[in-house]
């Protein structure tokens, strides 16, 4: 059913009033008034689009109320018209000065006056949806600049998390960007075949268990003022959303769904690290390990071949003793072959010798690969 424009028809003469309902009432709805009634409540209370305004009210002037009407600023949108005898150009102006939109002189012409109200609620319409249009246009705008703002925050945030490489960097990193939102959460991470949570000191069972299920669940689960954000590698829980902004849960809902993917793509990162860190341990390990026990077989060999070496050149040494008295050779032949034995004893001794060094080498790379690991 259309809603009629509401007219406000004020004059102390009751005949007037009464041509005035009976001429307008198919097309608008018409209230009247002699003027005693407190007008700006009056108006307050009826609402109307347009005010029908004698002039010569007893005990005051249109003027009078018009003035009153306008000094009221939730009122400055409504529409007078002044009706009235008056006809000079004096009392024109100064209708006009008071607050008037237009004036009609009297008697009134009701085809003439049908038409301008025609007129005006047609006007009055086209700015009411001027009016919502600018207002829908002023939000979207507004929302358009929230949702770019939002948006500059995810990209700092990916921005900022490609140079993280641990999950305390990475919670502390998400912990900035919901305080942004002025929202709460808590999460669980997944990876090393370990379920990590926080904040470390999360108080509620039941919440834990929530992140938990998380692990097969849907990837947006929504329940009460709460959102659960899910995906192999992470679990956010989003809590104590504001129910009564559709608009806001709509964004940061979109918004932490692009965030989740963004932690995924990072602790698929910071599981890889950990993988390949602990395979070059183990290498080093295994390395450590085998040359340890290559050095050590290596070590023994060599004691045992000096072992070996002072035994013959101790045998070698009491035959030359033996062999020197049996050859019946001169003192000075005897004295000779004595030096060039010693000399090849102290050849001997000085390759002995090296095997301390061999193993002071062997001992250095063992620290080395130890320090490494």
């Amino acid at each position: 059913m259309e809603v009629k424009t509401k007219i406000l028809s004020v004059d102390d003469n009751a005949q007037n009033r009464k041509v005035i309902e009976l001429a307008l009432e198919k097309q608008f709805d018409v209230v009247s008034s002699d003027g005693n009634d407190p007008f700006v409540e009056l108006v307050s209370v009826e609402q109307p689009k347009i005010i029908l305004l004698d002039i010569m009210l007893e005990g005051k002037t249109g003027f009078d109320l018009c003035k009153s009407l306008r000094d009221s600023d939730e009122n400055s949108d409504i529409v007078v018209i002044f009706v009235s005898a008056l006809h000079s150009i004096e009392d024109k102006l100064k209708a006009y000065a008071m607050g008037g939109d237009d004036y009609i002189c009297k008697p009134v012409d009701i085809f003439e006056l049908n038409e301008k109200l025609k007129g005006i609620e047609k006007r009055i319409s086209n700015k009411e949806q001027l009016s919502e249009q600018c207002k829908q246009a002023s939000n979207v705008a507004f929302t358009l600049m929230k949702n770019a703002s939002e948006l500059g925050l995810l990209i700092s945030f990916f921005t900022d998390s490609l140079h993280i490489s641990s999950t305390d960097e990475l919670y502390q990193k998400i912990v900035g960007f919901f305080e942004q939102f002025d929202i709460k959460f808590s999460l669980e991470f997944r990876l090393d075949n370990k379920h990590i949570h926080f904040p470390l000191n999360i108080n509620s069972t039941l919440e834990s268990e929530i992140l938990e299920l998380g692990r097969s669940a849907p990837r947006i689960v929504t329940f009460g003022n709460n959102i659960l954000f899910n995906s192999p590698w992470c679990s956010i829980l989003v809590k104590h959303l504001p129910v009564d902004d559709d608009d806001f849960v709509g964004r940061v809902r979109d918004h932490f769904a692009i965030l989740l993917s963004i932690v995924d793509s990072r602790l698929m990162y910071i599981d890889s690290e950990n993988k390949r860190k602990n395979e070059r341990e183990n290498a080093l390990t295994s390395l450590s390990t085998a040359l340890a026990k290559n050095f050590g077989e290596i070590k023994q060999s060599i004691l045992t071949q000096e072992n070996d070496l002072l035994k013959l050149l101790s045998e070698l040494t009491m035959n030359m003793d033996q062999k020197t008295l049996a050859l019946g050779l001169s003192e000075e032949q005897e004295v000779e072959l004595t030096a060039l034995f010693e000399e090849t004893k102290e050849q001997f001794l000085e390759v002995i010798g090296t095997s301390v060094m061999v193993d002071n080498k062997l001992r250095d790379i063992t620290q080395l690969l130890s320090n490494i690991h």
